[in-house]
């Protein structure tokens, strides 16, 4: 793989997304967003990895280093990076041998040390990243926190370096074969002694790790390595979200969310001052322990509301021995002032002492931010872009400057969504299908999915699925494993209406999932396909084929606000409607219901024309306006960590619910339309019906 080809988006191979309402004229031509790789979700471990290699993105670097025998480097941001290839040897000692996985701040290999032939895992920060100065001198600190880290329980650091060739700025540790803890919850022994052990071991490494100024920030099983399958010599990965203890310093991630909804704690969720510090670890701990007693995931998650509620509530620890059940309890309080605030105070109340003086209380919060800055995404090129055109976009132009100058609503209570109990038949293995595949779907990572349908099939059982994911084969596998876990027998997952999204979307797709609408659904699409056909006089592509997409909207609230958004497979999104106030001005300019058609009890039928081939998505967020571009449909490349917390900032101050459909355009006459043996759209089943409903997920 080429370095031109990494870094240079798509011109003519790949089409972009035309989002043309129906009947609307010929769209105006804009320059395509450029495509950049963005910041995505923590790494896989080192025991995962893919048959073949992935180039890495480039980097620049901290400061010099000679540890292992690294001379010396600049460590200065760098335009003529190249981009990491299996055969590679960084700075004469450490030759790649294959990708493992992408993580939060960069992409892991395994390499080799070829002076002492010791496998090492090699860690290189992403591109976007590197070009910050700020952002290297941040990696930088706190990669040398991390090469100070010994414990037996956590992994260690080895070096940080800067290639002088390819420019890029990597940080090497220890490899490790093992097996996630995720994947054997429900095998390891779950005696009081073993938890207690485990326990004990995980705190006294995240204690280390504490001592040197370092939060982990991401504590969940899967960021547990148990070497050998060995539960005893469990070690702590993962360290690359890392947070300085000095309140007034910064940190690449901030103080807003980081890790897998169900295991963090409920300051990172906005909730109690937003402080983070070791007491955060500290109820992230006790949540894996949890459970590994009831041998699998605890169930935190959902919307962002709920899992804000399920923290106050606390979760059932019905599981937990008796013996263990004060220092859980204890860990577990929503209240950080109230919780044991360091793995002191949980090693020593595992020993039976009462446990050490709580640390002083967190200072008093300052109150959220949010940014609020009205730039759009802007690029170079004539290629086709998402827009909008015709009658639509004359309303939206109308509207949106003066919607930026408006001042944003003071914070106020995140209203509860309602909840749909679901009672599930033991004996149904369609229920319970149905019911494992919607507690898994909140955390597979660069997704969205929906239940398309589940039936019988022999003794079997058949999940179709529907919707976009960065790695099929990975989604695919942990909705398996949520079957099998479940008791299912004989389940084929089928992802044949799932469309694969590039890593540029992956950001994008696991922070709108953290407030996606659990119930009340008010988006569908009238069916998964949608045929090319040749357009009539007087449409915006009269005398070319086009597809004729048909979306229903159900708000069922006139006071509700909303933002109707595009997304296009190559992670690129783009407003379409900044709010209601610009919808129902469209709705007014509409003629014989094209674009918009009213039909009554604030419900309304949306036809978008498309001019190309492929899937394309549209997203809905519903809630308390404003909803700032930069916030709600960020460029590619300005999706990082602080963009994520910025969004979940906003969603909980007003109310965000996300809901997202992807449909395709197909030319079946022509023979472009699903392969021969794909499976035919959806007519039944969970196919959401036109009032908008939809399957409950989560």
């Amino acid at each position: 793989m080429s370095d031109d080809k990494d870094k240079q988006p798509p011109e003519n191979g790949e089409e972009r997304t035309v989002f043309m309402p129906s009947g609307g004229t010929t769209p105006p031509a804009q320059p395509a967003a450029p495509v950049e790789p963005a910041a995505e979700p923590a790494a896989a471990p080192a025991s995962e990895a893919p048959a073949e290699p992935v180039a890495a993105p480039p980097a620049p670097a901290p400061a010099p280093s000679t540890s292992a025998g690294v001379s010396p480097t600049n460590f200065a941001p760098r335009e003529d990076t190249k981009a990491i290839q299996v055969g590679d040897v960084l700075n004469h000692i450490f030759e790649v041998k294959r990708f493992l996985a992408r993580g939060g701040m960069g992409e892991v290999f395994e390499g080799v040390n070829v002076n002492t032939d010791e496998r090492v895992a090699i860690k290189v920060m992403l591109p976007q990243m590197a070009a910050d100065e700020k952002v290297v001198a941040m990696f930088r600190k706190e990669a040398r926190t991390l090469t100070k880290l010994q414990h037996e329980a956590l992994v260690s650091y080895r070096v940080l370096a800067q290639e002088p060739q390819l420019g890029v700025l990597y940080i090497v540790t220890e490899f490790i074969e093992g097996t996630e803890l995720a994947d054997v919850l429900g095998k390891v022994e779950r005696s009081p002694d073993e938890l207690a052990g485990l326990l004990r071991r995980l705190a006294s490494g995240l204690g280390a790790a504490h001592k040197l100024g370092a939060i982990h920030r991401d504590m969940s099983p899967d960021n547990v390595l148990l070497p050998g399958g060995d539960v005893h010599q469990a070690k702590i990965i993962d360290f690359g979200i890392a947070k300085d203890l000095d309140a007034s310093s910064a940190t690449i991630v901030g103080d807003g969310f980081a890790g897998k909804l169900n295991y963090v704690a409920p300051e990172q969720l906005g909730d109690y001052g937003r402080e983070i510090g070791p007491w955060t670890d500290v109820y992230s701990l006790a949540l894996v322990i949890l459970a590994v007693a009831q041998g699998k995931n605890v169930n935190m998650s959902g919307s962002l509301v709920d899992a804000i509620d399920k923290r106050r509530k606390g979760p059932d620890l019905a599981a937990v021995p008796a013996s263990l059940k004060p220092v859980i309890e204890a860990m577990l309080r929503p209240d950080p002032n109230e919780r044991l605030r360091s793995m002191e105070d949980v090693v020593a109340m595992l020993s039976g002492g009462a446990g050490a003086t709580p640390a002083p209380p967190p200072p008093p919060p300052t109150g959220p931010t949010t940014a609020a800055g009205t730039s759009t995404p802007s690029g170079g090129g004539a290629s086709k872009g998402l827009l909008v055109g015709g009658l639509l976009a004359a309303a939206l132009a109308a509207g949106a400057a003066a919607w930026y100058l408006m001042p944003p609503p003071g914070p106020g209570p995140v209203p509860e969504p309602p909840k749909n109990e679901v009672v599930v038949d033991p004996g149904d293995p369609v229920a319970t299908a149905r019911s494992a595949v919607n507690s898994v779907l909140p955390s597979v990572s660069c997704t969205w999915l929906d239940i398309a349908n589940v039936d019988r099939q022999g003794e079997g059982v058949r999940v179709a699925m529907r919707g976009v994911a960065g790695d099929g084969g990975a989604a695919q596998r942990e909705i398996n494993q949520a079957l099998t876990a479940a008791g299912v027998q004989n389940a084929t997952v089928d992802f044949g209406d799932v469309a694969p999204i590039t890593q540029a979307g992956c950001a994008a797709l696991d922070t709108y999932r953290q407030v996606r609408a659990s119930d009340n659904y008010k988006l569908s699409a009238t069916q998964p396909r949608y045929e090319m056909v040749m357009q009539p006089p007087g449409t915006a592509y009269a005398g070319e084929e086009a597809a004729t997409a048909v979306l229903n909207f159900n708000f069922g609230d006139p006071t509700l606000d909303f933002a109707i958004l595009g997304i296009e497979p190559s992670g690129i999104i783009q407003t379409i409607v900044p709010n209601r106030g610009n919808f129902e001005a469209a709705l007014a300019s509409s003629q014989g219901g094209r674009p918009i058609a009213n039909e009554g009890n604030d419900r309304y039928r949306l036809s978008i024309d498309l001019d190309h081939l492929g899937w394309s998505g549209i997203i809905l967020v519903t809630g308390r306006a404003p909803f700032d571009v930069p916030i709600v449909a960020p460029p590619v490349g300005s999706r990082g960590p602080s963009w994520q917390q910025q969004f979940l900032s906003a969603a909980a101050e007003r109310g965000w619910r996300v809901e997202m459909v992807w449909f395709e355009s197909v030319n079946r006459n022509s023979g472009d339309g699903p392969p021969p043996g794909s499976p035919a759209p959806p007519t039944g089943g969970d196919t959401p019906p036109a009032d908008g409903g939809k399957p409950p997920v989560g």
